[in-house]
């Protein structure tokens, strides 16, 4: 069901958590709670806030460019606005908040509370946003590795929550040293064998016997890169191969190492290599 308020709006899904871009017409809602949090930053100027209630909380002032609310799961919220805004909606799971919580530490993970706020502006907040705005834009046009970069992209915006927006804060520990190679051979070994498809950080997490938090940041101290940047490279290793056999199209190729899109296959190979993958060929 659409609501009547949104005029626009593309959306992001991920596991635990929704990434919703939107425009809103002015409007009244009268918003009797939800089951997942809520956090929702302006990314526009010129918002004409006229009140914005969040459980306890209250606020007669324009929500500014780059401010945020949050709203916890099941609280009640009121909210009057007289402007069109753009804004950006990330619907949080309580679940994955929990989860995650105990994957990085041993505390009871039942105490986490996210925080009800208004007006609040934090720069890693807005700066994640930034980035997940960028993914919503190229979104559906390929996947080369997208899945994974903004899979990581959530492990960091949910720990950097329970950080600093929870009343339960879990002590995360910290691993100073990367893990073995032999831990992270069999992830190194499906990676290369699955490259023509969409790779996701839970299943390279578990095949390494670790959160998916402590993978990404392990693998970066042992690779020297992260998981999508160790993932692009390959496809576009694979792809160079690929070409040099000459037996495919470019499109085929493309297709062979999990893109879809040759127009943005040609832009990493570029990157890759200084070349395009036409050129590439006539070589």
């Amino acid at each position: 069901m659409k609501e009547p308020w949104i005029s626009e709006r593309c959306t992001l899904q991920l596991p635990g958590l929704t990434v919703d871009r939107h425009i809103s017409k002015p409007n009244e809602l009268d918003f009797r709670g939800h089951n997942h949090h809520l956090l929702c930053l302006l990314l526009s100027e010129g918002n004409q806030q006229k009140i914005t209630c969040i459980g306890e909380q209250k606020s007669e002032k324009p929500q500014l460019q780059g401010e945020f609310w949050i709203c916890s799961a099941q609280t009640t919220g009121l909210w009057a606005w007289d402007s069109t805004d753009v804004s950006l909606m990330f619907v949080i799971d309580p679940l994955l908040l929990s989860q995650t919580a105990a994957e990085l530490s041993d505390s009871d993970a039942s105490q986490v509370e996210l925080l009800c706020t208004i007006g609040t502006h934090d720069p890693h907040i807005e700066a994640i946003a930034h980035l997940f705005q960028a993914e919503l834009e190229t979104e559906g046009s390929s996947s080369i590795g997208e899945h994974l970069y903004a899979e990581s992209l959530t492990q960091v915006f949910i720990v950097h929550l329970l950080r600093k927006y929870c009343a339960f804060q879990p002590k995360i520990l910290r691993h100073s040293n990367g893990l073995p190679m032999s831990r992270f051979r069999p992830v190194l070994d499906y990676i290369r064998s699955h490259l023509d498809r969409p790779l996701h950080l839970a299943e390279l997490a578990e095949l390494s016997g670790i959160s998916q938090y402590y993978f990404c940041r392990l693998f970066k101290q042992s690779m020297g890169v992260t998981p999508y940047q160790y993932v692009l490279q390959q496809r576009m290793e694979r792809a160079k191969e690929l070409l040099q056999q000459r037996k495919h199209t470019i499109a085929e190729v493309a297709v062979l190492v999990g893109c879809t899109d040759q127009s943005r296959f040609a832009k990493h190979f570029k990157h890759y290599f200084g070349i395009t993958p036409s050129a590439f060929l006539k070589q």
